[in-house]
């Protein structure tokens, strides 16, 4: 075939490429988004010109406007775009989902939050992607990106939060999951305890989890697992008021470690620590042995998630399906036909490991 690369700096379009094979544009185009309509011959033919001049495929929101579908879907969530790539859960979660989206050969737009929800003076953006829906992955409910997402009028699956009327969400029993884990530590004979918590608002404050922040939390599975944790000790006599709890803004093995030194250096240190995530359950566990003291003998712990790092650490912890729920939200948000919304309750499992023993005596 003849090079006719006489286009310069101008963006090639599907109308050259119609050109340069002889063809309509409505050909070219349906050898993207209708290729059955076309013989394979004749496709090689398109798809071999459109190398040669540099065309790049129908725009996306072109495309969606021929077929009604732009063939890929929309992950959402609050935290910063590297931090998707750093935590274990978030990339499990990720994983399904992606493993999901292969099979049914569609894209996967990755859209942060982050900034918008930290400066209420920042234009709220889902990004220029045109999705076929969106998976809102633990974001707050009362984030302004929810509302955005929600005025796309494409289907919508929540994962972990929020709960909106008329989406169908995944998730798990975060109460009954950290009730248990606390439970678990009180038949061991604990009675004194402390709480790390992960973040229970946009801001990012890093100190005692406050009554007045306890009563204002905007993370409905944070609130959860707190009222779990919570419930299961008052059943044992311990009242709320007295269990120390320290907020942690970003769920790292950094903030995890400086949340133990606060538990620990307080009069009457807790003999059991219930920590939000498994990343800052192992951060506090490098605190304790630094501070001489042995796990579980001393301080016995137990955190939440059950990533990789967990069984390397001996971490007893609740196990959530991550990948499942990956996979069931792409199910669910595919799956959408004007019936009544359907929401999926994943199991969990308490995994108990050596990081919790008897309380010690004394």
């Amino acid at each position: 075939m003849k090079t006719t690369r006489q286009y310069g700096r101008r963006k090639v379009t599907l109308k050259d490429v119609a050109a340069q094979v002889g063809v309509s544009h409505t050909t070219v185009s349906n050898a993207y988004i209708r290729p059955g309509q076309l013989s394979a011959a004749l496709r090689e033919k398109i798809f071999a010109a459109a190398q040669e001049l540099g065309y790049t495929g129908p725009d996306p929101a072109a495309k969606q406007l021929a077929t009604g579908h732009s063939g890929a879907l929309g992950f959402l969530f609050s935290e910063d775009l590297p931090y998707a790539f750093s935590d274990p859960a978030v990339l499990a979660v990720l994983n399904g989902v992606a493993k999901s989206c292969d099979e049914m050969e569609t894209d996967l737009a990755l859209i942060s939050a982050g900034s918008s929800l930290r400066n209420m003076n920042t234009p709220v953006s889902l990004g220029n992607a045109a999705v076929d829906g969106y998976i809102l992955y633990s974001v707050a409910p009362d984030s302004r990106c929810v509302l955005m997402a929600q005025q796309r009028n494409v289907p919508l699956v929540v994962v972990d939060q929020p709960r909106l009327d008329n989406v169908p969400y995944v998730g798990i029993d975060d109460r009954g999951a950290a009730y248990n884990a606390a439970k678990t530590l009180l038949e061991l004979g604990h009675r004194r305890f402390g709480i790390l918590s992960l973040k229970t608002a946009h801001d990012d404050y890093f100190g005692i989890l406050t009554a007045k922040r306890r009563a204002n939390i905007a993370h409905s599975t944070i609130a959860m697992r707190l009222e779990g944790y919570l419930t299961a000790l008052q059943e044992a006599g311990i009242a709320p008021e007295n269990v120390p709890a320290w907020e942690i803004p970003i769920n790292s093995e950094e903030s995890g470690a400086e949340g133990a030194r606060f538990l620990l250096n307080r009069q009457n240190a807790p003999t059991a620590i219930l920590a939000m995530s498994d990343r800052v359950a192992i951060g506090a566990m490098q605190t304790i042995r630094a501070a001489g003291l042995s796990i579980p003998e001393d301080v016995s712990i137990f955190g939440f998630d059950d990533i990789p790092a967990a069984a390397l650490s001996d971490l007893s912890t609740i196990r959530q399906p991550h990948e499942r729920k990956g996979m069931e939200a792409v199910r669910l948000l595919t799956q959408q036909d004007g019936r009544q919304n359907k929401n999926v309750i994943l199991e969990t499992e308490l995994v108990a490991r050596g990081s919790i023993g008897p309380a010690p005596k004394g």
